[in-house]
């Protein structure tokens, strides 16, 4: 037994740290901004605890190791059968309950946090089974700690404070203490208590209990351990008296001192946790009650969804992370240091926007700020991305936001993505002028770096690859739509039309960039569908249009090098969903006839069906971020990427939107609820059965199940969120969250006049030489008030006559008239006779209105 008061220093520090498992089966926080302390789950312990912002990592995990007092067995908590389940399906509290009856013991754990302080707390029971009592057992708990977010560099002690033995973890100014209301064991002889900390892999109490001459007990005990990577485990003295069921708390709480801390610990488990857990569910409670409940339709799920949304917005300064893990975390240590806990623009418009679907605006409204106040860059520093060698942040851009960034804004990797800089300004236009105007000014600053950069973009949605993707310029032109309309709305019809012209431009080209007519795969002898992206370079030649066009088009033999390991193709073999972005973002119709080619094969190449489940989507062809053919993780060579649920809830959306019917996407909700957890928590990516994949052959283990969680991120944030859309565009039978504003301007939509307007639909028999788009404008500002760059675009899909639906004043005479923009961007008006205009009356009492003329050039 090593001596009370014994230290160890880093020469003996063990195994490398690591984190915890991405596969989480709970996680939450309080509501209330007291507690900055955020908890995650793994088999029924608690594993990542985040403190005192979401991107800080301070626990990899908390768990209890139970033996026997003749020492034959000692089983380590996480390798055993558990459930877990909210109690309250509207409270983020949850009972954890793990067993093994051969063992013939039971452990069920209440956890949650105080709302008024940082700690977390797990409400114990012990029970013994079949017969035994708890004197027949030793009892354990065994923690592992990863100060600030470093698992490499910490030290444990043993603390007395406040009449309690706590152990204590630090690094720089992050300090945990653990407690228990029960007493620890103490040593036969000295009546010293059996904690102790150690080095993982060489010191800990996990080799003192199970490594190779260890007798199944507790044996060391050292009060110190100090710059490594450590491990503390404390004896939690069960009494002496023959029950079957002992109850006790254990707490872990922080601070920015060790006296903080422990102070923390000991009023924490000095108040009335019945107390606490009832403020904790009733903080939860109010805010599932406030959300919108789609008529009725809201499901358990997705008020799960909402709430696990709400769990990941620092309360700091509402950023919100991607997902609270690192994927592949039990191989990934410090020098994966971000993991999924930093924040996406992508990411965080995604389930910002699902949160406002579901009725919190106010979370969103802070995500806003956030994005414009904090994370948007205001300087101009490097040359390029990650050649920014003077950069204290690295490369940056006046307007530009980061590929993705800690909490508080400091950017971690250096890519641009050019989606990521539209979406900020789609949702601040959707939460409306009492959000956007006053950031304004901001706003303005990414719509002008985005004409100035696009359509061309460093890196496309999956961060691996640059060139013209769909998906990432249906963002773009539906941010630009967005920042028009909020600068017309500032009185800035200069900017408005810079962004109208270069939306449209890249809205009537983006087929012409990103959509192959001699493709590898075919259906019915069909070879033409959207590639993934065009990886040309941007021609940035003349000062009109023209300067956004790539060096290449889609038909072009150009070879893509897929970045995560998937080696290289000739861009027309790589085929993904995102072009069903430009139907999300109200860019195309869903019955455009690019679309429509694409999903035939899209569904040909990447669709799988997993029985019983449902239909799920690979990435793309030739997607290697998953785990390797053997089963093992991801290390960024040789891996398998799988199904992917959001796209299953994609395709939902699509099915809708072409419809018009909401029954339309339910299968595709209930196949996203069989790919969820037991508890809900819908993952990155689930195993698909053994298939090939265009010659990628992708194998299942033999230890996974089909449409299960693979080792990668559960839940991740995104797919939570279009739970929430894909339910609320169901019960609307519309996609909820298309901008109308986007899919009006492109007759994609019908948006219905509201009051005081009238719907006038525009049908014009014109023709036009390829390159050449037809516009209405006129005397109103719904036309534009005779500004070319702000007249309304008609849509050639019956082609020679060009179609669109306009709003506009009821009682009222309207003047209008038809031009035509040719590709070097100049206006061609048409010749009517005398020079004049055409003339309109809107009704008086609403309804629509429709026009059928005919021009000349």
């Amino acid at each position: 037994m090593r001596a009370a008061g014994g230290g160890l220093s880093a020469a003996g520090a063990g195994a490398a740290s690591v984190w915890g498992p991405a596969e989480k089966s709970f996680l939450g926080t309080s509501t209330t901004s007291a507690s900055r302390v955020y908890f995650t789950g793994y088999r029924g312990i608690v594993s990542e605890v985040f403190y005192p912002v979401l991107d800080t990592v301070n626990t990899v995990d908390l768990q209890f190791m139970v033996g026997d007092t003749a020492k034959t067995f000692v089983d380590e908590e996480k390798q055993q059968s558990y459930t877990v389940t909210q109690p309250d399906k509207r409270s983020m509290r949850w009972q954890a309950v793990t067993s093994n009856v051969a063992h013939n013991w039971r452990i069920t754990k209440s956890i949650f946090t105080d709302p008024g302080r940082n700690a977390l707390i797990q409400r114990v029971q012990f029970d013994a089974l079949n017969g035994r009592n708890v004197t027949q057992f030793n009892l354990y708990l065994l923690h592992n700690p990863a100060m600030d977010n470093s698992g490499g560099s910490d030290t444990s002690k043993t603390v007395a404070a406040g009449g309690r033995t706590m152990l204590v973890a630090s690094e720089n100014s992050r300090f945990s203490a653990l407690a228990t209301s029960q007493p620890w064991k103490t040593q036969t002889s000295g009546g010293l208590p059996m904690v102790s900390s150690g080095f993982v892999g060489a010191t800990d109490g996990w080799t003192d209990l199970l490594g190779g001459s260890s007798d199944k007990t507790m044996s060391w005990r050292n009060d110190l351990a100090s710059g490594g990577n450590v491990a503390q485990m404390g004896w939690v003295d069960l009494g002496a008296s023959a029950v079957t069921s002992v109850s006790f708390d254990v707490v872990l709480a922080f601070g920015a001192t060790e006296a903080e801390a422990t102070t923390t610990a000991n009023a924490t488990l000095g108040s009335n946790l019945t107390t606490l857990r009832t403020t904790y569910d009733s903080g939860w409670n109010g805010y599932a009650s406030g959300l919108n409940s789609q008529g009725g339709t809201a499901d358990d799920q997705y008020y799960l969804a909402a709430m696990s949304l709400k769990t990941i917005q620092d309360k700091s300064n509402g950023a919100m992370i991607a997902g609270m893990g690192t994927p592949w975390g039990e191989t990934n240590g410090d020098a994966n240091n971000g993991g999924y806990h930093l924040v996406w623009p992508r990411d965080l418009f995604k389930f910002a926007s699902a949160l406002v679907t579901a009725g919190d605006t106010a979370t969103a409204t802070s995500v806003v700020n956030y994005l414009f106040n904090t994370l948007q860059q205001s300087s101009d520093c490097g040359d390029g991305e990650y050649n920014a060698p003077s950069c204290p942040q690295g490369y940056s851009r006046v307007g530009r936001f980061p590929q993705n960034a800690w909490v508080s804004g400091w950017q971690y990797w250096q890519g641009t993505q050019m989606d990521e800089q539209a979406m900020p300004i789609i949702l601040a236009w959707r939460l409306g002028p009492s959000v956007y105007n006053p950031l304004w000014p901001k706003i303005k600053l990414t719509a002008d770096y985005i004409v100035n950069t696009g359509p061309w973009t460093q890196q496309e949605r999956w961060e691996e690859n640059s060139g013209y993707s769909p998906s990432t310029i249906a963002a773009e032109i539906a941010g630009l739509v967005c920042a028009a309309a909020i600068a017309r709305d500032n009185g800035d019809t200069t900017s408005a039309a810079r962004y109208m012209a270069a939306a449209d431009f890249w809205q009537q080209n983006v087929d012409r960039w990103t959509f192959t007519t001699t493709g590898f795969h075919d259906v019915n002898g069909q070879h033409s569908y959207h590639v993934r992206i065009n990886p040309s370079l941007p021609g940035n030649t003349g000062t009109g249009p023209q300067r956004y066009n790539p060096v290449a088009g889609p038909d072009a033999a150009i070879p893509v090098t897929i970045g995560n390991g998937g080696g290289t193709h000739d861009q027309r073999y790589i085929v993904d969903g995102g072009f069903l972005e430009l139907v999300r973002m109200g860019v195309k119709r869903p019955d455009d006839a690019s679309i429509v080619a694409t999903m035939k094969i899209y569904d040909k190449v990447l669709k799988r069906n997993i029985p019983g489940k449902g239909d799920a989507w690979f990435r793309y062809n030739y997607d290697a971020y998953g785990e390797e053919n053997g089963g093992g993780n991801f290390d960024g060579d040789g891996g398998r990427g799988r199904l992917w649920p959001i796209f299953t809830a994609e395709r939902g959306m699509y099915e809708i939107a072409l419809s018009g019917l909401g029954s339309q996407g339910s299968t595709y909700l209930a196949a996203v609820k069989a790919f969820s957890t037991p508890q809900g928590f819908i993952p990155e990516q689930v195993w698909s059965e053994t298939t090939n994949v265009t010659g990628w052959i992708v194998e299942k283990p033999s230890n996974a199940t089909a449409g299960t969680p693979t080792r990668s991120m559960s839940p991740l944030n995104w797919a939570m969120g279009e739970y929430i859309s894909l339910l609320a565009s169901i019960r609307a039978g519309k996609v909820v969250d298309i901008p109308s504003v986007v899919c009006s301007r492109y007759n994609a939509c019908v948006v219905p006049p509201a009051s005081g307007q009238a719907s006038v639909v525009f049908n014009v028999t014109a023709s036009t030489v390829v390159g050449q788009h037809v516009y209405v404008t006129g005397n109103t500002p719904a036309l534009g008030s005779w500004n070319t760059a702000l007249a309304i675009p008609v849509d050639p899909r019956s082609y020679p006559v060009w179609t669109n639906r306009v709003n506009l004043p009821v009682s009222s005479v309207v003047q209008y008239k038809y031009f035509r923009t040719n590709f070097d961007g100049s206006v061609t008006w048409e010749n009517l006779p005398g020079g004049g205009n055409r003339t309109l009356n809107t009704p008086a009492s609403g309804g629509t209105l429709t026009r059928n003329d005919t021009v000349s050039w």
